[in-house]
């Protein structure tokens, strides 16, 4: 009861100033007419404008009566004010109602404790004359019990203090447990996560392996397939019975093949113009090839132009002619730059009728007395080489119009 009182009521103790300021504070409120009992500034403001004070007496604007009755305004509190001061009261009273309790029931408890000690005191004083007396008592057999029940008390003692500590250790040991499953759990957890990153690994490991076998496997396929184009576009311009082959790093050569062997063959400066020009066809073929199988995938990109500049070089006039009919057939869109002396003839022949736009480069020199050239088209003269109005010199690009 007294532990529960001091955990409970104690702090009205505390409080006692505090609590006797606010009642003084409020006393004086009241004594000053700031807290007035019973009376309301609606209670006032209701009898001025009923023009009629409790006691019946008429009040008219601007009288005597008016005025005392309204200086009540001045002094009558306002409700939440009013109301905050009787709630402080109510508890300020509560609380020194407890803190007297509160002592009531310390003293009392204070009391019972200072005379239980004394009969706790007078009853060891007791047994221990009973235990001298039977100490000393002639009966040896009495003797003998008390020395034994001092000795079982001892015992008893030592096994309490004993168990005390036996019970420290194993609070101890279960402090040590805890912490060794915890440990053993974040072990297992970081096992686990171990196993799930090399798992991981193992995954990604395997699927490098699977796409690295998987480019290979395409990058043989791609090359088979280009080296089989290649031959294909070389047959077809070349009257040469030779075979390109492609390496491993995509490099190119000509190979005779007779009986059961490949026998490697210098290839000559037209061979090799010839070569670039089969190579360079069939990536394009491949390229396209590709893209079309890919339409599903995004915006179709096989249609792009390419660029050849001096594509016949130094051939002769089989090759020159058989580079021109088959240069169409390498894209869909192929821009030409031919010099004068590469276009005519057989070159003329095989590739007007595929012509869409035709141009002509025209120089403008600035040297002086410059020689001019002139190139014929479609029953026109368009110049090549012109001299330059002033002095830089610069290149005019000319469409050639189409004729039907």
């Amino acid at each position: 009861l007294l532990k529960r009182t001091l955990s409970t009521k104690a702090y009205t103790f505390l409080l006692g100033d505090t609590t006797a300021k606010c009642q003084d504070i409020l006393e004086g409120m009241r004594q000053r007419g700031e807290l007035p009992t019973g009376i309301k500034k609606t209670f006032v403001e209701d009898l001025l404008n009923q023009k009629r004070c409790i006691c019946g007496a008429e009040l008219t604007d601007g009288s005597h009566a008016y005025h005392l009755v309204q200086a009540w305004m001045e002094k009558a509190g306002i409700a939440d004010i009013e109301e905050t001061a009787i709630r402080l009261t109510a508890q300020t009273d509560e609380l020194k109602r407890q803190e007297t309790e509160f002592w009531e029931i310390t003293d009392r408890e204070q009391a019972n404790l200072t005379q239980w000690r004394t009969e706790l005191s007078q009853i060891e004083t007791e047994l221990d004359n009973i235990r001298n007396k039977l100490i000393s008592y002639p009966d040896i057999d009495i003797q003998q019990l008390q020395k034994r029940l001092d000795s079982l008390d001892s015992k008893i003692n030592e096994l309490q203090r004993e168990t005390g500590a036996n019970q420290q250790k194993l609070e101890m040991l279960n402090s040590d447990i805890e912490k060794a499953i915890k440990q053993v759990a974040k072990q297992q957890m970081n096992e686990e996560r171990q196993a799930l990153a090399q798992r991981r690994i193992q995954a990604t490991q395997e699927a490098i392996e699977r796409i690295g076998e998987v480019k290979n496997r395409l990058e043989k396929q791609f090359r088979s397939s280009l080296e089989k184009r290649v031959q294909e576009i070389f047959s077809q311009i070349s009257f040469t019975p030779y075979l390109p082959k492609l390496s491993e790093k995509y490099e190119l050569s000509l190979v005779e093949k007779t009986s059961l062997f490949e026998l490697p063959v210098a290839a000559s400066t037209g061979e090799n113009q010839i070569l670039c020009l089969s190579f360079i066809g069939g990536i394009i073929d491949r390229v396209r090839e590709w893209s079309q199988s890919r339409l599903h995938l995004g915006p179709n990109s096989s249609t792009f132009p390419v660029v050849m500049d001096s594509p016949f070089g130094s051939l002769d006039e089989i090759y020159r002619r058989q580079v021109a009919k088959s240069l169409p057939q390498l894209a869909n869109q192929l821009i030409v730059l031919v010099t004068k002396t590469q276009w005519r003839g057989e070159v003329e022949t095989e590739m007007n009728p595929r012509i869409g736009k035709e141009y002509i480069l025209v120089y403008h020199s600035p040297k002086p007395n410059c020689e001019e050239d002139w190139l014929e088209r479609q029953g026109e003269r368009y110049a090549l080489v012109r001299q330059s109005s002033h002095e830089f010199e610069y290149t005019e690009i000319v469409e050639i119009p189409r004729r039907l």
